[in-house]
């Protein structure tokens, strides 16, 4: 426990030491929103609109992969080499290998995210009937609210496992390679059910979502105009720093538990036969 304390005030400390670096990673993020956001919205009336929706498309997504990429080889960089803060140059320090196999990792993440996507919406249109279930068995009345809170729940705890293990895979994808991820599996696997990196997903979730949230979904009574507008963006800007402080508290601290400081390399030990000679 005490490894894991000391991992999270290091993880903490890099963050709050890379304002400039959490500002161009939110600078990045919403610009891609606002052209998710656009994309949607275009109208299929031509085949040139429509050929113009797939280039953006494609460029959404180089720029989905390049952001992975490159948050998470910096986040490996400070743990591998304690360093203090996360340089904006750091961003840019993935390679072109390292892309591709982000690109192949976003690929296989997708189709395992879709599998628990519908799994779970499955689970919630059988929350009345798992309700009615408990109320016959009990003989007391079950709430299909409350069974689907604790549906919710396990969801959540569910999603921040698998979450972990992406990250964690992604992480030992980019420095070490395919072979080697594939041997870690498991053993990421496990830490991410029950050990430290599953309470880092956690806290990461549960403090920063937390903050996020509320923030977001808050409506302040302000008149139209500019002051409606200035009040919407100060909360989503807020909130998508939060978010964004979280997802880089929760890489860093994976990657400081997959890949501890490297050690400096061990001077020779000079004889006194080679004093001599010399």
């Amino acid at each position: 426990m005490k490894n894991a304390i000391a991992t999270w005030k290091w993880s903490l400390g890099v963050v709050a030491r890379s304002p400039a670096a959490l500002v161009v990673v939110g600078a990045v993020a919403a610009l891609w929103g606002f052209g998710a956001y656009q994309w949607l919205w275009l109208p299929e009336s031509s085949g040139l609109l429509l050929l113009l929706a797939l280039v953006w498309a494609i460029v959404q997504i180089a720029i989905a992969v390049a952001f992975f990429a490159a948050t998470t080889t910096a986040a490996v960089g400070a743990a591998t080499s304690d360093t203090k803060q996360i340089e904006v140059r750091r961003l840019l320090g993935f390679s072109r290998s390292q892309y591709w196999r982000c690109l192949a990792w976003g690929a296989i993440s997708l189709v395992l995210l879709l599998v628990f996507f519908y799994f779970f919406r499955w689970t919630d249109d059988h929350a009345l009937e798992v309700a009615s279930f408990l109320t016959f068995q009990s003989e007391k009345p079950v709430s299909p609210v409350t069974v689907g809170k604790v549906i919710w729940i396990f969801q959540m705890l569910i999603w921040i496992i698998v979450g972990g293990f992406l990250l964690s895979s992604l992480a030992h994808l980019l420095r070490e390679g395919w072979t080697e991820t594939r041997h870690q599996a498991m053993r990421i696997l496990g830490g991410c059910c029950w050990r430290t990196p599953f309470w880092t997903g956690l806290l990461s979730v549960g403090v920063f979502g937390g903050l996020a949230w509320p923030l977001a979904t808050w409506h302040p009574k302000v008149s139209a105009g500019f002051s409606d507008y200035a009040q919407m963006l100060v909360r989503m800007g807020g909130a998508l720093l939060f978010i964004l402080t979280g997802w880089q508290f929760w890489l860093l601290s994976l990657a400081r538990f997959n890949f501890p400081p490297d050690k400096p390399p061990v001077e020779p030990a000079v004889t006194p036969s080679s004093e001599s000679s010399t």
